[in-house]
Formats: C-alpha cells, structure tokens, sequence
C-alpha cells in the first residue's frame, strides 16, 4: 500500500506519493491561502496521474515544523484524518 506526505514548508505545499520507502512521484505549489480548496485537488491528481485511487492509499501523514495556529497546517491535518478515518 502507498502512503501520502503533505508537506509544508512557508508558502510551499509539497504532496510526496511513497510506497513503502521508496518515492513514486512528487506534486509542489505555493500555497495562496487556498489550501482549502487546492489540496483535495491535488491530492486527487497525484492519484490519478499513478493511476491509483483512494482504495490504494495506506494512510496520510502530515510533515510540517510550523506551528498548529496556521490555518494552513489545521487544514493539512484534518484532510490528513478524515481521509485516515475512512474505511473504503
């Protein structure tokens, strides 16, 4: 099974696709303070550019060093366990 990373680093999103320890692709943008609306989006290219679904995905993991108070990162986090909680 493959797991998603969310990383954010300031004004960069980055969504990194592993399986197991090896890196499958890469998905980066800047964050415009959108993330609600651009990370489900993403998230779903990324999938279907590796012809995956969310059927293939392990869990979501968020990686981030800022702060819980920015929106961006709470955003992040809640797709991260809503995603996690479903059981497809």
């Amino acid at each position: 099974m493959s797991r998603i990373i969310i990383k954010i680093k300031k004004k960069e999103i980055m969504l990194v696709l592993k399986n197991k320890n090896k890196i499958i692709d890469k998905a980066s943008w800047q964050d415009d303070r959108n993330l609600s609306q651009s990370l489900l989006v993403e998230i779903d290219k990324l999938l279907q550019k590796n012809y995956l679904t969310a059927k293939d995905i392990a869990d979501v993991r968020v990686d981030t060093k800022i702060d819980d108070k920015f929106t961006t990162v709470r955003i992040a986090k809640i797709v991260a366990k809503t995603f996690n909680e479903v059981q497809y």
